[in-house]
């Protein structure tokens, strides 16, 4: 293996994955944070198996277990009770779960790692522009500090990259109209363990009840459930104005049983938002730049794979970087193997959306007619699975589960 001088660009998931990976595997790496003290941006999500196995070669999925919350399937109802979707990992292979996780509970896991790693932290340094040449790149920053020379950039700085535009790539990166609000609050009765609740009322409205357990400031407190509401971004800044009261109000009129949960909530400020970006990127890398995770691929959160996806793009290049003779073929192997997955999820992602969040009612309808039968049907039901647990392949085919009950994915 030949030493690159690679830099990485953004403190989060995708980022600080790749940063220890290829820092362990003996490369001088820099890690280029924007904010002076690093933070995780979101709310709880949803790890799948593979995600869990890049945190298994990571050595942290032990951590990640003890801390977050196991996650059996699915459990989706109208807002009336009909069941619409209801899915069980268990279906697919019995050794298979996901695990819920406060996003700043597996920041911190990543993150200490990290910091266990020989890979630099540079924080308070916005990259504001990536100049490469035949052999290298130039890195240029917003706040004036002396440029900085590697011989890779990789850039991991989320959907909404600001890096894209200048690096020669061509890409596609539209705003969702549908953003969504959300809190992590105690789950003290452990009333919503185990299963990822979800709540709709056509395609208008959507609500999901996440366990994640732990919060990051208590560690050993009390389990946790994140609670999210869809509604359109443009509506999002009203939302906020109108105040916490009407907040719990209108979630409430659509599913009494959050009452318990959101009842600690003081205060707006206690209550998150995001917006998400359709990212096409027929290229991630273009010379000595490329891009990971939602900069190259990022989707709305409806099948819940953008961390696992930065997760497995950051495995996928240690493992490229390890074997491969040069940066351009790294890149070119890497690339290979993560494009049809990544592309089938984002391509499922955009077609599945709107049944769950658009303003044309009748899609939710739709889906509350056919998802039930779907998930009873065997080969649909096993295609949602595998789907849900991030193992397709692409539409014709999915990655096989190995003996030690984890996804077997090429080089992951």
């Amino acid at each position: 293996m030949t030493p690159y001088r690679i830099a990485v660009v953004g403190c989060g998931v995708g980022g600080m994955a790749v940063a220890t990976l290829l820092a362990d595997a003996g490369h001088d790496v820099t890690l280029y944070e924007r904010f002076g003290e690093p933070r995780p941006l979101g709310a709880g999500l949803l790890l799948q198996p593979t995600g869990l196995k890049v945190l298994h070669r990571l050595g942290i999925a032990a951590a990640a277990l003890d801390m977050g919350a196991r996650i059996a399937g699915i459990d989706g109802r109208t807002t009336r009770g009909r069941k619409v979707l209801s899915l069980r990992y268990g279906q697919l292979d019995a050794r298979l779960h996901g695990l819920g996780i406060h996003r700043g509970m597996l920041f911190r896991l990543l993150f200490d790692r990290l910091r266990r790693s020989p890979a630099r932290l540079v924080t308070a340094s916005e990259v504001a522009g990536i100049e490469t040449t035949a052999t290298s790149a130039i890195l240029r920053f917003a706040n004036g500090a002396e440029a900085a020379s590697a011989d890779l950039v990789l850039v991991a700085d989320g959907a909404h990259s600001a890096l894209r535009a200048q690096a020669g790539v061509r890409f596609r990166a539209p705003l969702y109209p549908w953003g969504c609000l959300w809190a992590t609050l105690p789950d003290r009765e452990n009333r919503f363990a185990g299963v990822l609740h979800q709540r709709f009322r056509d395609s208008r409205v959507m609500i999901g009840a996440l366990p994640v357990g732990r919060r990051p400031d208590d560690p050993d407190g009390e389990p946790c459930v994140t609670v999210f509401w869809s509604l359109p971004a443009r509506d999002i800044d009203a939302a906020r104005a109108a105040g916490i009261a009407a907040f719990k109000a209108n979630v409430l009129r659509h599913w009494p049983e959050l009452g318990r949960p959101l009842s600690p909530l003081r205060d707006m400020d206690e209550v998150a938002s995001a917006t998400y970006r359709h990212v096409a990127m027929p290229r991630w890398s273009r010379g000595r730049t490329a891009f990971l995770g939602d900069a190259a691929h990022g989707t709305s959160p409806q099948l819940g794979q953008g961390a696992n996806m930065a997760l497995l793009d950051a495995a996928t290049l240690a493992t490229a970087f390890a074997t491969a003779p040069d940066i351009t073929t790294a890149l070119a192997q890497a690339e290979a193997a993560r494009q049809g997955p990544a592309r089938f999820y984002r391509q499922a992602s955009h077609l599945l959306t709107p049944f769950y969040q658009s303003r044309f009612a009748p899609l939710g309808w739709l889906r509350d007619l056919a998802f039930g039968p779907l998930c009873a049907f065997p080969p649909t039901r096993d295609m949602m699975l595998s789907t849900l647990a991030g193992v397709r392949r692409g539409w014709l085919g999915t990655f096989p589960v190995s003996a030690d009950g984890r996804p077997d994915i090429p080089m992951v």
